[in-house]
């Protein structure tokens, strides 16, 4: 039996949650070099500041103990162009990095430096104090788990100029041994150590054993902070046993480390947060949904030091067999939402123990966001006025989907008063403008301009006045589109220091040339393509709007049937 009482105690015997297995392997370092005279030694800057001011300050330093090296300097993005970093690796005998402030281009440039080993050229990592798990952590993700690298005491983009250079010249001899001298007795270590099949907890009774499950559990980071439910193995395979698939069989790896997710250890996880069999596929699509996400935001989104998190909605007639909210509250609690939290937490689960989105190990989000505990919620579809969400994505409308928006911010609009006119006038007044690093700077490589958007969710009493006045969906977006306008002045005030650094996008600086009467007195569109803008019906009663900030386009999936 899992769960056994006597008379003196009760025993509980769970399953193990984590991944047995990642998308890694372990590379040797490359061979270091006998010396730095008459070498290239190549400087790896992902744009973020101060990170080229280290780079070209330490390069200095090593140049005076080595006269006869040559300094070249690779300026590339947060996760390089993969040809600038193939012309770098080419072109240089060594090469190293410099990481600033965000959890993500620690991450990337970890990868671009795994990339370079893989090749045989030597490379160093500047790394901030504060970021060495993420960067052993990333370094065994991404097969080079002795990637070496030095520590700084702050981040770069904390300090001056001058502060970041004094605080990373004291760093070259430590990097000139790092370059030239093999590591010895170098191990990789497991990403999971200690780790079990099983785990058995026992206690006076019930209550007491439950009590030491989740105290261990929590205490290894294996849950989210709020009671666990006890994955023993019956739950589990109760879980299994109502699914298509095998138990073994791999169904996606989850990012950002690309853990195995097997069907059974989902079920453990989903066992966890308290899922029901049939609600298992949900939790499944949206898994690979979030891991549908195109690179560099698939990892920038789990990694970064920002706030972000991802949204998921259910569309068609699962909603209503399920139970999953769609009307009032629907990002609520209580026991109408009780389905979409337990949903919602299995992802998170899935994502923490498969996946290592945990904080101070892959997730480095400086100050956090409730958003994380993942928000799982129904389109109104029987009360809208418009085709589901799903349909514009190209489905049809008997069939059950998710869509993942990964969230950067969320707001209440509350522009209830009013005609059509003055709705949608109040509705794009209200709305926030994000930073948009998408379409104006250079600095994440690999980004379609589409980044950096909106989401919508408009009550049906809006939706319904906004169609009753002839107005489509399509129409609705246009109008956002063409009207949610800001003045230039605070569209670039966050991207000044990314242009004194020659990184805004051609295109873009005739804004910077306007004079400051002008950059305040003209106005520009907030957003530029029409993906970035997504409406969506949900809620009932009171004709409030509320809206999501968006770091990617939407992604929408279909949920595969039970059995």
């Amino acid at each position: 039996m899992t769960i056994e009482t006597t008379e003196v105690r009760t025993v509980i015997e769970v399953v193990d949650p984590t991944a047995d297995k990642i998308n890694a392997g372990a590379n040797s370092l490359a061979p270091r070099l006998d010396t730095l005279n008459g070498k290239v030694l190549g400087l790896l800057s992902n744009s973020k500041p101060n990170a080229e001011v280290a780079l070209q300050a330490v390069a200095a330093e090593i140049a005076a103990t080595y006269p006869g090296v040559e300094i070249r300097l690779y300026q590339g993005s947060i996760r390089f162009e993969k040809e600038l970093l193939d012309r770098a690796i080419e072109e240089s005998d060594a090469l190293l990095g410099a990481t600033a402030d965000c959890g993500a281009c620690t991450s990337w440039l970890i990868h671009d430096g795994a990339r370079a080993e893989k090749a045989g050229v030597p490379q160093v990592t500047i790394v901030a104090r504060g970021f060495e798990t993420d960067t052993d952590t990333s370094a065994k993700v991404f097969g080079v788990p002795d990637l070496q690298y030095v520590v700084v005491p702050r981040v770069f983009t904390a300090l001056t100029a001058e502060q970041a250079a004094e605080q990373t010249i004291g760093t070259a001899d430590e990097i000139i041994r790092l370059l030239t001298t093999s590591p010895v007795g170098a191990e990789a270590a497991e990403l999971a150590e200690g780790k079990q099949d099983t785990y058995t907890f026992t206690g006076a009774g019930p209550v007491e054993a439950l009590q030491a499950f989740n105290e261990y559990f929590l205490d290894h980071d294996f849950g989210d902070g709020l009671p666990l439910v006890p994955p023993t193995r019956e739950r589990v395979e109760a879980i299994i046993a109502a699914q298509s698939q095998a138990r073994d069989e791999l169904i996606l790896t989850v990012p950002p480390v690309h853990g195995h997710a097997t069907l059974e250890k989902i079920a453990v996880n989903a066992a966890m947060a308290g899922v029901l069999p049939q609600e298992l596929p949900v939790v499944i699509a949206a898994l690979k949904a979030i891991a549908d996400c195109p690179p560099p935001m698939n990892l920038s989104v789990l990694m970064s030091t920002g706030a972000f998190a991802p949204v998921v909605m259910v569309n068609g007639p699962i909603v209503e067999r399920l139970g999953i909210n769609s009307v009032r509250s629907v990002l609520g609690p209580g026991s109408k939402n009780r389905v979409g939290i337990r949903i919602g937490r299995a992802i998170g689960l899935v994502l923490r123990n498969l996946g290592l989105w945990i904080p101070g190990r892959m997730d480095l989000d400086t100050i956090g966001t409730v958003r994380k505990n993942i928000q799982v919620f129904g389109e109104n579809e029987a009360e809208s006025p418009w085709e589901p969400y799903n349909v514009t994505q190209g489905f049809r409308p008997d069939e059950d989907t998710v869509t993942v928006l990964h969230s950067v911010g969320e707001w209440d609009l509350g522009s209830n008063h009013g005609g059509v006119d003055v709705r949608l006038r109040s509705l794009a007044a209200r709305t926030p403008t994000l930073t948009q690093v998408g379409f104006m700077t250079k600095t994440l490589g690999g980004l379609t301009g589409a980044e950096d958007g909106v989401f919508y969710l408009i009550p049906p009493e809006t939706a319904k006045r906004f169609s009753d006045a002839g107005l489509s969906k399509d129409a609705v977006k246009r109008y956002f589109l063409h009207n949610v306008r800001r003045p230039i002045a605070d569209i670039i005030a966050p991207f000044e220091d990314f242009h004194a650094r020659g990184l805004i996008k051609p295109e873009w600086e005739w804004l910077f040339q306007l004079s400051r009467e002008e950059q305040r007195s003209q106005t520009i569109q907030a957003f530029l393509d029409p993906s970035t803008i997504q409406i969506a019906v949900a809620g009932h009663g009171t004709p409030k709007e509320f809206v999501f900030g968006t770091m990617t386009t939407p992604i929408t999936r279909k949920i595969a049937a039970l059995g």
